[in-house]
């Protein structure tokens, strides 16, 4: 009877691991691509641009 709660338990526990893992999006692109996008972005542009402005440096 223990064995067959502690089995129980455990099939629950790996259905509970496989459920959590189902949502998370796959990521298809490349690091130079997410770099490229991240840069042309254009809130991260005016971001950077406020930056120089705030800083001085362009």
């Amino acid at each position: 009877m223990r064995n067959r709660i502690i089995l129980v338990g455990l099939v629950v526990l790996f259905g509970f691991w496989l459920g959590a893992r189902a949502n998370r999006p796959v990521v298809k692109g490349s690091k130079a691509e997410t770099a490229r996008r991240a840069l042309a972005d254009r809130r991260a542009r005016k971001r950077r641009k406020a930056l120089k402005r705030r800083f001085g440096l362009g």
